[in-house]
């Protein structure tokens, strides 16, 4: 059964999955990070993807720190001590930043 309130936060949520794909690399001078969103059909893009972001850094922990930080910002989570492979994906969650009563005025 919906309430009122769990109808209403429903059509804030999307119909297809925000993932971030990202790289770690090493090479002759330092540590690659690539990290990209994906497009949706939605999104109407030209490309294949929102953006790539490229850093280059001097350690594999520091590569890591800004992958977890980019994360944090952008919906994606991770488990207490979870370790990050050198290449992988994250499900994104929708609207990060969405501070739960933005649109819901009218709910109450």
């Amino acid at each position: 059964m919906q309430t009122p309130l769990s109808a209403n936060l429903s059509r804030y949520a999307p119909d297809v999955d925000h993932l971030l794909f990202y790289k770690i690399v090493p090479d002759a001078d330092g540590i690659r990070l690539r990290i990209w969103e994906s497009a949706t059909d939605l999104d109407q893009s030209p490309s294949p993807y929102l953006y790539i972001l490229n850093f280059r850094v001097s350690s594999m922990a520091e590569a890591k720190r800004r992958l977890k930080a980019h994360l944090a910002l952008n919906g994606g989570t991770l488990s207490v001590g979870q370790e990050l492979p050198q290449k992988g994906k994250v499900k994104l969650l929708p609207h990060p930043t969405w501070d739960g009563t933005e649109g819901m005025e009218d709910s109450y």
